[in-house]
């Protein structure tokens, strides 16, 4: 049986008591403090993984114990001399492709540093995770009469790998794009790369408030960890979908105000595999980075996948049709597939 390797960490320190009950007794920032010292270990296997073309497939997921403020604040090389020793874990586990979850993902080079590290070939997800952001609000939109050819549409983080696959991907069916970034350059160059397809409008915002105020639609991908802005700051009837992790969105949603906020990047699996462990979702929901990672041992497709920044449109398109094969779909709760 093909079996892949996914490498975790916890968002938050209280997500580190879910694995060993026998430490929640010791106090938060003592905790915190001791976590770069523990090594990655293996948190459990999974079993049940299974398409519906019959093919069946194992997984593992490892821990590696960092929080995401630790990921960006400590040395790099410490932080992916971490990441890499939790996939030689997933290696030595039988593991045939890798896969990153969270902030393992975006430490350093986006992942070729430790794939160039490692014997077994790694991927980050993202193509699949901005292909079912994409598909999430379209849906959405579709579900709230919204016309997707004259609508804006916001995007936080354009320049990562999944806001640029999301700006690139929903410029063929919307109207106009904000696009919102640390460095303008790149934002510029993007810019261009989507005009030159001659498809929607495109303008730069570097002020992330006013890149949202009148974006019928928002999708946040940023490695931030804080809030970028509030609830408040919103159109009217805007749809919001926020795949950072943390989250990049604060306030409390009025009823009144119309704006649904969706989580995005989830996906329904045809069957529901045992995790052996809680991973906080719906039984058979996962993350599509983790999906993406499924998807490529079902294919059998063992190459190092998503990774950097410049990931094409082709990858997204072609998991796509990977996951249509297998009977993955995109989960909304209440919005129908079709």
């Amino acid at each position: 049986m093909d079996k892949f390797g996914f490498i975790g960490h916890p968002i938050e320190i209280k997500d580190f008591y879910k694995l060993n009950s026998a430490i929640r007794f010791i106090p938060n920032k003592i905790l915190e403090s001791s976590l770069k010292w523990i090594p990655p270990f293996k948190v459990s296997e999974i079993r049940g993984i299974r398409s519906t073309t019959g093919k069946e497939i194992g997984g593992f997921l490892i821990g590696c114990p960092l929080l995401p403020k630790q990921m960006l604040e400590l040395d790099e090389d410490f932080v992916l001399q971490k990441i890499i020793a939790a996939g030689k874990i997933a290696e030595r586990l039988g593991a045939e492709i890798i896969g990153l979850g969270g902030y393992t993902s975006i430490v350093g080079d986006k992942g070729y540093t430790i794939a160039e590290n490692l014997k077994t070939p790694v991927t980050s997800g993202n193509s699949y995770t901005a292909y079912s952001t994409c598909e999430a609000v379209c849906r959405m939109g579709r579900a709230k009469n919204l016309d997707l050819k004259t609508s804006t549409v916001a995007v936080i983080g354009a320049t990562g790998s999944i806001g640029s696959l999301c700006t690139k991907k929903l410029s063929e069916c919307v109207g106009k794009i904000i696009i919102n970034a640390r460095h303008r350059a790149k934002l510029e160059s993007l810019q261009e790369e989507v005009h030159n397809r001659k498809l929607a409008e495109v303008t730069v915002e570097e002020i992330t408030k006013r890149a949202v105020k009148n974006a019928d639609i928002v999708i946040t991908t940023t490695s931030a960890p804080e809030a970028l802005f509030d609830i408040e700051d919103l159109k009217l009837g805007a749809i919001v979908c926020d795949v950072s992790v943390p989250k990049n969105i604060a306030g409390r949603n009025n009823p009144k105000s119309g704006i649904t906020i969706i989580e995005g990047g989830l996906i329904k699996l045809p069957y529901p595999p045992d995790f052996g462990v809680d991973i906080g979702l719906p039984q058979g929901i996962v993350y599509a980075c983790m999906a993406e990672t499924m998807l490529l041992t079902l294919e059998g497709k063992f190459v190092s996948y998503s990774l950097g920044d410049a990931i094409g449109l082709d990858k997204l398109d072609e998991i796509a049709a990977i996951g249509f094969k297998h009977g993955f779909e995109v989960f909304l709760p209440n919005i129908p597939l079709h």
